[in-house]
């Protein structure tokens, strides 16, 4: 029965720390998904528009730069933290080859 109640304590003290280490890993987890969107315009319209390579910085308002109805112009997306390219990721792959504009798509203008 001691030993159970020298137990106690420590079994507590495991508990917090784990509670805390789960926590500061969520609190990462949170700061990296609210990374900055920047905006990005192809280097050239005729440029395959999934090519992160393909985009570089823009900024002014991306919205005005591109309003268009047409192709790809533009993107909104984090850089990717490495190549200052902008990370394309599967969502908004997806919606780039859908065509249409979005939030984080930007389409040309018909020429």
């Amino acid at each position: 029965m001691k030993k159970l109640i020298k137990l106690v304590p420590m079994l507590a003290l495991l508990l917090g720390l784990g509670v805390y280490t789960v926590n500061a890993k969520m609190k990462a987890l949170q700061a990296e998904k609210v990374q900055t969107e920047e905006d990005w315009v192809l280097k050239n319209h005729d440029d395959d528009p999934t090519d992160a390579s393909n985009y570089e910085r823009y900024n002014g308002d991306i919205s005005q730069a591109c309003g268009g109805e047409s192709e790809v112009c533009g993107i909104k997306a984090p850089e990717d933290g490495t190549t200052d390219m902008p990370d394309i990721s599967p969502e908004l792959l997806a919606e780039i080859n859908a065509g249409s504009e979005t939030e984080r798509v930007f389409l040309q203008p018909l020429p």
